[in-house]
């Protein structure tokens, strides 16, 4: 197995790139990040994307499961203190220290429910679909927070949820979006019920779930991109999703 000789340097430009291409909503919320985080997050936003694509690149269940497993066994050798593997994600992940026992738990969860795409696409209710972004999409939130947050686990564990189905199910399950975002801006309504502010450092790190109730008002899936932006912005400035 080929090592990396990447530096960190080198990781996250590319890691950057990836999230660039592959999710506007990560790649604003990148934006905002305290310069202390932001390898961190671009290492995990960028292996968020390059799971999601496994399901899409690949032509049967099987040879998806194989990349599946390459990246369990790429986060095992980061715990285990091995040289990173030669790619551009796993550099930049054991370089920023972004996985500890538990960051890395939530990250082989979302590796565990991606595999659910392999098999069947579609979803036959909305539990079904509740259970898949539970695992594959909503713990972004807290692996973004890392162990240093302020704002309350619970707190950023239902915000993650209610992103997870306001935006993806009008992908996922055209005709699952209403009932999945009007539970969104329910969850939404939930958190914000408690009185708090995200720090400086938390509002980077979360940047991307103020865009909760703009998704859930639009479960036509329709583009947004301009007030996407004003969001994030006000957002950050307030410290309140």
């Amino acid at each position: 197995m080929n090592r990396s000789a990447d530096t960190p340097a080198d990781g996250l430009g590319h890691c950057v790139e990836i999230i660039r291409a592959g999710d506007e909503d990560l790649f604003l919320s990148l934006g905002y990040a305290l310069e202390a985080d932001r390898a961190r997050l671009a290492a995990l936003f960028a292996f968020q994307i390059e799971l999601r694509r496994i399901p899409v690149i690949v032509s049967e269940p099987p040879l998806g499961e194989i990349r599946l497993q390459w990246w369990r066994e790429a986060l095992g050798e980061i715990a285990s203190g091995a040289a990173p593997r030669a790619h551009p994600v796993v550099s930049l992940l054991a370089a920023s220290g972004a996985l500890d026992s538990e960051t890395r738990e939530l990250a082989e969860r979302l590796i565990e429910a991606r595999a659910r795409l392999l098999y069947d696409p579609k979803f036959s209710s909305f539990d079904d679909l509740r259970e898949f972004l539970r695992g594959a999409e909503a713990p972004i939130a807290l692996l973004a927070l890392g162990p240093d947050r302020a704002c309350p686990r619970d707190i950023a564990a239902r915000l993650g949820e209610a992103y997870a189905l306001a935006r993806f199910a009008p992908l996922l399950a055209p005709e699952l979006a209403e009932e999945a975002c009007t539970e969104a801006l329910r969850l939404a309504t939930l958190a914000s019920g408690r009185e708090f502010q995200l720090s400086p450092a938390d509002a980077g790190r979360l940047a991307q779930l103020s865009l909760i109730r703009g998704y859930a008002l639009r479960p036509d899936g329709r583009r947004w991109p301009v007030m996407k932006r004003l969001l994030m912005f006000r957002a950050v400035l307030t410290g309140r999703l």
